[in-house]
C-alpha cells in the first residue's frame, strides 16, 4: 500500500511524503512543481552549426547561466504546442510543428516527480524576432547563439541543454 501525504500547501512546489509499506518505504520526501511536467529545447542552426541557448538568471545560486527555453505542461497544449508558444516567447522565432523535434524525455532530479520532455528546435538564425517576455526573469535573460563544439559541452552548467544534445545525437538530429 502507498500513502503519499502533501506537507506544503505553496504556489509553485509543494513538498510531499511517501509511505510504501510493500517497497519499504517510509518518510522519502520530494518535491512536487505546478503542472508537475515540462518541457525544454534549444534551437539549432545547420547552416551556421551553431545552438540559440537561453541565458537566464537562476535565483537559487544568483547567477546568469547558459541554459534551455522551456515551459510547464499545465496548459491544455500538447508539449508539441507549448514548445511552439514559448520559442516565439523566450527566442523571438516563429516555428511551425515540422521545426520542432522531439528527442526524448529525462527524470529532472531523484527529489521530483518531473519529467521533461526535450525537443531541438531547428530554426534559421537570421529569421530571430523580437522576444515576448512573460514574466520578469524571462525579461531579464538574454540568448547567445553558441558554436557546437567541445568547449560548449564542456562549459554548460545546466544538465537540460547537455541532455537534448546528447539526446539529438543519439536520435540522428544533430551531425555527432
Amino acid at each position: 500500500m502507498r500513502i503519499v501525504k502533501q506537507l506544503t500547501n505553496n504556489k509553485f512546489v509543494n513538498i510531499k511524503e511517501i509511505r510504501d509499506i510493500e517497497n519499504h518505504v517510509n518518510g522519502y520526501q520530494f518535491a512536487e512543481r505546478l503542472g508537475v511536467d515540462s518541457v525544454a529545447f534549444i534551437l539549432w542552426d545547420d547552416e551556421y552549426e551553431m545552438f540559440l541557448l537561453n541565458k537566464e538568471y537562476k535565483p537559487p545560486i544568483n547567477e546568469f547561466i547558459l541554459g534551455a527555453f522551456g515551459g510547464s505542461m499545465d496548459k491544455d497544449k500538447t508539449p508539441e504546442e507549448i514548445v511552439i508558444a514559448e520559442v516565439k516567447e523566450e527566442a523571438g522565432f516563429i516555428v511551425n510543428k515540422e521545426e520542432v523535434v522531439y528527442v526524448g524525455e529525462v527524470l529532472v532530479s531523484t527529489q521530483m516527480n518531473q519529467m521533461c520532455k526535450l525537443y531541438l528546435v531547428k530554426v534559421n538564425r537570421e529569421d530571430q524576432d523580437e522576444r515576448e517576455p512573460q514574466n520578469a526573469i524571462e525579461a531579464m535573460a538574454e540568448t547567445e547563439w553558441v558554436l557546437w563544439d567541445d568547449e560548449l559541452l564542456s562549459g554548460l552548467r545546466d544538465w537540460k541543454p547537455l541532455a537534448i544534445i546528447l539526446k539529438a545525437i543519439a536520435t540522428n538530429n544533430l551531425p555527432s
